[in-house]
């Protein structure tokens, strides 16, 4: 029986979904409502699940069209945060109206990547062809850090540098950006207390409340988890349990075996997404875009895990499809819909 790649993506979307809410009613199975937060994810699950495939019915060509014009609309939703936003754990990065939330970034994900695709492909100097996509991407950057977010501003960067290397730039390109972007990164860090106050902790996990709880909180999953309803970790010490911590709530309920099975799941959807960028057959921007996704999917969640595991200072970021929220649930869905729409634009 042949699997194609959009088969893949679908099954493996599908199915982190559902460990995502395993991992939400485990984290909640000790409140008073424990269904509550299970049951908006399950609808932001349906409407990710309906953008997809929305996404994917429509031509590439649509996209690459639209693709400014959709950007823009995105970076002027994040712009205005700062002004109309709702301030939440020190960030002003959601639109909020009574119980409904947005997180801008999280749903402009798709639309950033495509911007830079278009940019990236429009011009044929190589630094014409530099200066645009760091010009568009370091505007993005801009706007995400007045938030302040750090994490998320820095998947943004990390899809630059990966696309200018993928699309054939020249080195010297990539290595004039990397040095001073650290040396921006160490003056961020710097003079933004909270983030000089994760890096020291990080460094001395030993004064860290909120590292050693995720330790525990895995230790005590073992090999096949305590299951739903006995997480205790994740129900009463754990931070953000269904969110930040999600990688560590879902150890503790399914222990090391159901969290590499996770693992392999994204190892799974990310070898679909660089099948795709490597295709021969696609155009050059149907390629590039598949890799840009690779990168966001699985920067997110490298940098996710490797906090829960204590390998990275914590950088506040969600795990893809899995954390709770309806922002980064929908934002995804709209991002492999178009991956999904751009495996089908090939080369004539």
């Amino acid at each position: 029986m042949k699997i194609s790649l959009r088969g893949i993506i679908i099954f493996s979307m599908i199915l982190l979904s559902f460990f995502g809410l395993l991992t939400i009613l485990s984290s909640q199975s000790e409140t008073d409502s424990p269904y509550y937060l299970v049951m908006r994810q399950l609808i932001s699950f349906g409407a990710a699940l309906f953008l997809m495939f929305l996404c994917s019915a429509l031509p590439f060509s649509f996209f690459r069209k639209k693709a400014l014009l959709l950007s823009g609309i995105s970076l002027l939703a994040v712009l205005i945060l700062p002004l109309l936003g709702t301030r939440i754990n020190g960030m002003c990065g959601w639109f909020r109206y009574g119980s409904f939330s947005l997180q801008p970034t999280e749903i402009a994900k798709a639309f950033f990547l495509l911007g830079l695709v278009v940019l990236l492909k429009r011009f044929n100097k190589e630094s014409l062809c530099f200066g645009a996509g760091l010009s568009y991407t370091l505007l993005w950057i801009a706007a995400i850090v007045i938030q302040p977010d750090f994490g998320t501003s820095f998947i943004y960067f990390a899809v630059f540098l990966s696309l200018i290397f993928v699309s054939g730039l020249r080195w010297r390109w990539l290595l004039g950006t990397i040095i001073p972007a650290a040396g921006a990164a160490v003056c961020f860090i710097y003079t933004h207390p909270y983030a000089l106050k994760r890096l020291k902790a990080f460094l001395e996990p030993a004064s860290s409340w909120h590292l050693q709880q995720l330790e525990l909180a895995s230790a005590r999953g073992g090999w096949f988890g305590s299951k739903i309803g006995h997480a205790l970790w994740s129900n009463a010490y754990l931070p953000l349990p269904y969110n930040d911590s999600a990688y560590a709530t879902l150890t503790e309920t399914i222990g090391f075996t159901g969290a590499l099975l996770v693992l392999l799941l994204f190892v799974l959807l990310l070898a679909a997404l660089s099948i795709l960028a490597l295709r021969r057959d696609l155009t050059q921007e149907s390629r590039l875009f598949a890799a840009g996704a690779a990168i966001i999917i699985g920067v997110q969640t490298l940098l996710h895990i490797g906090v829960n595991l204590s390998l990275l200072p914590p950088t506040g970021l969600t795990l893809p499809l899995i954390s709770y929220g309806g922002s980064s649930l929908t934002g995804c869905g709209i991002l492999l819909g178009i991956v999904l729409s751009a495996a089908k634009n090939k080369e004539k």
